[in-house]
């Protein structure tokens, strides 16, 4: 079975369920039998057509889960039947059997488990990479996480502690304290609360802000630039708020080290070696417990429009992922 996008639109009204029958891979690839996949916001967003551009129809959607090797090349294996591989740089996961170039598929550490490593990559791998490639990490350096209580705003939290540091964590809500359960953090704020909103903006007379993580973008984008102190870094990851960050950030900052982090140019601009160097690191956090994440719930891929009502009524879905089994 596989869902496949014959038109661009909501993920509801586009994706439909066949069977199909897999052809043999050729010899520059290799067939993967899959585990699990996920459902993530850039899998919705690329079905609703946004990247057009680069996406062509029909298209199976899918840019995170692992499978098992099914078939490969005899005479040149990379990989042996059998194995557990992490499949990624496209979309297509959401399907039984998938047929993917070997240069795409990373190897997953046996301590690992199949629900660990099918969640290893798109959250994980972009936070990590974000403090490990982008950020200018010292120690007693300050950072701010915007939408810290996110899903990956937690686990940048968790890698940050791990790395010795305790961010600020800038929230909406007043009731969030117990979602930071295990995490070390210098304070909470809560951006729509007066009082808090005041104490932010405060911040720059007497804290000085060496990095800001955010996933927001807008208006927020533009006022939080106020507390970084001089060539501080600004990284964004995302436009939680659908909107750019507006001309005037840079106008009234042009000191700042600003820059944009999207996982996919890293991935495609990197060398394999060293695409697998950072997933060991990351899946060795994801054992550790400080890069795994919550699964939300699990629904079969012919299930796949219960899954997707789930995403969409579900506060809960914020905090993890829906695991999609084969």
């Amino acid at each position: 079975m596989r869902a496949i996008i014959q038109q661009f639109g909501p993920a509801l009204e586009s994706i439909t369920i066949e069977s199909y029958s897999s052809p043999s891979p050729p010899p520059s690839q290799i067939q993967l039998r899959m585990r699990y996949s996920t459902i993530n916001p850039s899998d919705l967003i690329t079905i609703s057509g946004a990247y057009r551009s680069r996406i062509s129809l029909p298209f199976i959607p899918g840019f995170e889960g692992v499978g098992i090797v099914h078939q490969c090349n005899e005479q040149d294996p990379a990989f042996s039947i059998g194995d557990r591989v992490l499949p990624i740089g496209s979309a297509g996961a959401w399907q039984t059997y998938r047929n993917i170039d070997e240069q795409w598929c990373f190897t997953v550490p046996n301590q690992l488990s199949d629900e660990q490593a099918a969640t290893s990559y798109i959250n994980p791998m972009t936070a990590w990479l974000m403090l490990s490639e982008r950020l200018q990490i010292h120690q007693n350096m300050t950072i701010l996480i915007n939408a810290a209580n996110s899903a990956i705003g937690l686990m940048l939290i968790r890698m940050l502690n791990h790395l010795g540091i305790l961010p600020i964590a800038v929230v909406r809500r007043d009731d969030t304290l117990q979602e930071f359960e295990g995490c070390k953090l210098q304070r909470i704020i809560n951006i729509n609360n007066n009082d808090d909103y005041r104490s932010l903006i405060e911040m720059k007379n007497h804290t000085k802000i060496n990095a800001i993580l955010d996933s927001v973008g807008g208006l927020e984008s533009l006022m939080l630039s106020s507390l970084l102190k001089e060539n501080g870094q600004f990284i964004n990851y995302g436009l939680l708020s659908a909107q750019p960050i507006p001309p005037q950030f840079w106008l009234e900052r042009p000191d700042i080290d600003f820059s944009y982090f999207h996982l996919r140019q890293w991935i495609h601009s990197a060398k394999k070696v060293d695409i697998q160097s950072k997933l060991n690191e990351v899946m060795q956090l994801v054992y550790e417990g400080i890069a795994d994440t919550k699964i939300s719930a699990r629904f079969s891929l012919n299930d796949i429009h219960n899954a997707l009502n789930y995403v969409q009524t579900n506060e809960d879905i914020k905090k993890g992922k829906i695991l999609l089994t084969f």
